[in-house]
């Protein structure tokens, strides 16, 4: 429970405008859900994506990417690659990958995350919230940014126009 309290108290730093609180409890939280529930638990890799987020906006991508890809090691070890809880991992990695000059490698990942979403999204279930068109649109404007940068802008363009679409029922 401490290190959900923890986690949590990372959240309401960011939400307070403190990220430089943030960081240090989300590793807290990292800490103590390794000894609370072992180092391979889906809840130490929650933290670690958090921890990575706040690596990432600090600019520090190499740390960032390396926190993100241990968090995918977890959730992919318990839920398999193609999880949905694996899409944004691939996108955070992706763009660690991205801003580190790895465009192929980039958009490799973007397009493992964008299948896996596009398979939630459109999938058999008709139930479709708000998060898993964000979540859509948000790979779907990465993915854009990364054939901009390799020049192939027809490609591009049909990722940003699907992204609108897709977030268009968002209020």
């Amino acid at each position: 429970m401490l290190g959900i309290s923890a986690h949590n108290l990372g959240v309401v730093s960011i939400l307070a405008g403190r990220d430089y609180e943030a960081l240090a409890l989300f590793q807290e939280a990292v800490d103590i859900k390794r000894q609370a529930f072992g180092k391979d638990h889906p809840e130490v890799a929650v933290s670690l994506d958090e921890v990575g987020v706040q690596l990432f906006a600090s600019e520090r991508f190499g740390e960032a990417l390396h926190v993100f890809c241990e968090s995918a090691d977890i959730l992919a070890s318990t839920y398999g690659s193609t999880h949905p809880r694996m899409c944004m991992l691939k996108n955070n990695i992706a763009c660690c990958d991205f801003v580190e000059g790895r465009g192929g490698r980039a958009a490799i990942r973007m397009k493992e995350a964008l299948g896996i979403q596009q398979k939630k999204a459109y999938g058999s279930s008709s139930n479709k919230n708000e998060l898993d068109l964000l979540h859509m649109a948000i790979v779907l404007n990465n993915a854009g940014y990364v054939k901009v940068s390799g020049k192939r802008y027809d490609e591009a363009r049909t990722d940003f126009e699907e992204a609108l679409l897709v977030s268009s029922p968002i209020p």
